[in-house]
């Protein structure tokens, strides 16, 4: 019976493509504007944000959201709730309740009183 292939995290693809650069570890946390040691969390990062990627994806000159959203079946046509859904499922419980305290505040004119 044959294996699926390994998932590659996105901190280990990011990694990949980072050792093909001519960067140094120290240039790549300059031009994300953060320290050597938060360069190497990236490397060993699960879940990514998705402003950070896009970040990283300028940084590296490739393409990782296109990438991510092709393994994920994402294309053009996809709907943003889409986009939405997924930065929420990457979410830790502390920034979801940001969000949804910052949704309420924005739309609590605009909302129906049984959702408030």
């Amino acid at each position: 019976m044959k294996k699926p292939p390994k998932e590659v995290k996105i901190g280990e693809r990011i990694k990949e493509i980072f050792d093909k650069s001519d960067l140094s570890v120290l240039q790549f946390a300059e031009l994300l504007h953060c320290d050597r040691t938060n360069a190497y969390n990236i490397f060993r990062r699960k879940k990514i944000d998705l402003r950070l990627l896009v970040e990283i994806s300028k940084v590296l000159n490739h393409d990782f959201v296109e990438e991510v959203c092709r393994k994920h079946g994402i294309t053009q046509d996809t709907p943003p709730t889409v986009f939405l859904t997924l930065e929420i499922i990457g979410m830790d419980d502390k920034m979801l309740n940001k969000l949804l305290r910052t949704v309420r505040e924005i739309t609590k004119d605009k909302m129906p009183s049984a959702i408030k």
